[in-house]
């Protein structure tokens, strides 16, 4: 039974969901950062303008280059619903924010064709987010992640044990996962410029150049890697928020959109098995002024009508100018893993244990229902109040951010 790893990278992510959400940015030159040049459009690419770039020499090679500051909890919704696709064909998934490795060792029977299910993979990304992502298939992570990046843009690419050493030996020695611009320079002075070139030094003599890094290196320029596919820490705070498509006075909209917000925020905390112990609320008026709060919860807690009842009472004590809002947005944070036990609280909206026993089965079978047949197919709480004024399809009201429709 041969190894078998798949790798999906998101191309040019940041910038590219900024052109997805703004089609005029489509085909222009774009950078999304802050003082250095976090991620730029292939656009922007082709001036030489690469991750890391002060943005003060971004904009003298490229006067045209429009930078944006970036959007942090939108890329985290894209990543999350991406890899949430990746995550039903593979048994165990690596996340990261722009990349995930897949396990795919032991799926001979159920995947005879790994190309073939990297491709419906990729196509299914393509049509529900927008997004292009690159891909590569190799028999460890290395392999895996380097097939990748000679794929990209939007390719796909499965390296074959036969080819990996033709594929490798010649290779660029800072091409090797985990030679970054320092040890480029001292393999430079030893005048190893080649992957093939670098087997030529000892184990002994990469360790005391090197370090323990050295000994991995010593491996993989031998094209071995045996790092374990292991999912991820609990993540820090799951985030949900959008811009309202006109500014927002009325409070049953803002209201209705902090509730479904909510929503989708605390069935993604029940699908991970996780519990919140704060919770936060930001607004932003129309005239871009911000204002946020975070609190403890009385209790840890994924119930819907405990975590919307914290939220109002917070968004409530923030929206105090007689003024529109521009964006609202929910984060949970403190996360943990769920217990089952259900401490009692007031918050929670039920006079009893035995009724929030209730509500996590009621809740458990809308999640089984929308995971069927889409978010859309069950409406409830304050977000009835968007009923006649967002749009919907099966996957739930469009909003201005549109991996939450998904």
């Amino acid at each position: 039974m041969s190894s078998c790893i798949l790798h999906v990278d998101i191309d040019a992510f940041f910038a590219s969901v900024e052109q997805l959400r703004n089609p005029r940015l489509r085909g222009v030159p774009v950078a999304v950062g802050s003082g250095v040049v976090a991620s730029a459009s292939y656009e922007a690419r082709r001036f030489g303008i690469t991750a890391g770039m002060p943005l003060r020499k971004a904009r003298e090679i490229c006067p045209a280059l429009t930078v944006i500051e970036g959007h942090a909890p939108i890329y985290r919704c894209f990543s999350e619903r991406i890899f949430a696709i990746c995550a039903e064909y593979a048994p165990a998934i690596e996340a990261y924010l722009d990349e995930a490795y897949c396990d795919w060792n032991g799926t001979e029977r159920l995947y005879p064709d790994p190309t073939a299910v990297a491709s419906e993979i990729r196509r299914r990304v393509r049509k529900e987010t927008g997004l292009a992502v690159s891909a590569g298939i190799g028999r460890n992570r290395m392999f895996a992640k380097m097939s990748t990046k000679s794929a990209k843009p939007d390719g796909l690419r499965r390296l074959l044990p036969s080819e990996e050493e033709a594929f490798i030996r010649d290779l660029p020695a800072s091409r090797l996962p985990g030679v970054g611009p320092r040890t480029e320079r001292l393999l430079e002075k030893l005048n190893v410029r080649t992957v093939g070139e670098m087997r030529l030094l000892s184990r002994e003599s990469l360790r005391a150049m090197l370090g323990l890094p050295g000994l991995l290196l010593y491996d993989r320029c031998r094209g071995e890697d045996t790092r374990a596919i292991s999912r991820r820490e609990v993540p820090r705070s799951i985030q949900r928020e959008t811009s309202f498509h006109e500014p927002a006075i009325a409070l049953d909209v803002i209201e209705g959109t902090l509730y479904y917000l909510t929503e989708r925020a605390s069935s993604t905390l029940r699908r991970l098995g996780l519990v919140a112990h704060q919770l936060g609320v930001k607004i932003r008026y129309a005239d871009r002024v911000e204002e946020s709060a975070v609190r403890k919860l009385p209790a840890p807690t994924q119930l819907d009508q405990g975590l919307f009842a914290f939220a109002v009472r917070l968004l409530r004590s923030l929206f105090v100018r007689r003024a529109a809002l521009q964006l609202v947005g929910v984060v949970l944070s403190g996360l943990g893993l769920d217990s089952g036990l259900r401490q009692l609280s007031l918050l929670e909206g039920v006079g009893s244990t035995a009724g929030l026993r209730r509500e996590a089965r009621l809740l458990e079978s809308l999640d089984t229902i929308r995971e069927r047949y889409g978010h859309a197919s069950v409406v409830r709480g304050k977000s009835l109040h968007l009923l006649g004024k967002l749009e919907q399809d099966d996957h739930g009201f469009i909003l201005r951010t549109p991996c939450l429709t998904k």
